[in-house]
């Protein structure tokens, strides 16, 4: 199975996670990692599953990773696999506790990202996933690594 991840990251956090999702499925799969900057005009025949992540900013991908799906052929993307992740900060860390309700209520990336996959023609191939760093900028928060790695496996599995 040929395997694209496309990611975009800010302070770091979101390329560590393609990173571990990229090193969890390379042991059994051609897996080509790409950042959103060199993924533009990127050619699908080949790719059975393609994974999107990106941080969540203002409870949505960045501009750079919604510009890259908009851009997608859907007639190259019906029927194919796809999943999507997301950085994001816990809302336990979340503070006052009224920006808690905010943003539980505006959503994260990953779910905008498997919707705009899915109005492309994707199937999904696991549940969106959602990776948490600790404050705006990070850093990753502990097990975040093992917990991408856990999830990649089930994308295949």
């Amino acid at each position: 199975m040929a395997i694209v991840i496309v990611y975009d990251s800010i302070f770091g956090n979101t390329a560590q996670i393609a990173t571990a999702i990229r090193d969890a499925l390379a042991t059994s799969h051609p897996v080509r990692l790409l950042a959103v900057t060199e993924a533009g005009g990127l050619d699908l025949p080949d790719v059975e599953l393609l994974i999107v992540g990106s941080p969540t900013r203002g409870f949505r991908p960045t501009p750079a990773t919604s510009e890259f799906i908009e851009g997608l052929d859907a007639d190259k993307t019906v029927g194919r696999r796809a999943a999507a992740f997301d950085t994001r900060m816990s809302l336990d860390d979340i503070h006052p506790a009224p920006l808690r309700w905010v943003v539980d209520a505006g959503g994260y990336a990953a779910d905008r990202i498997a919707g705009m996959l899915a109005h492309k023609g994707t199937t999904p191939a696991g549940a969106p996933a959602g990776f948490y760093v600790g404050g705006t900028e990070g850093p990753l928060k502990p097990g975040e690594i093992e917990r991408a790695k856990a999830w990649a496996k089930t994308l295949v599995g």
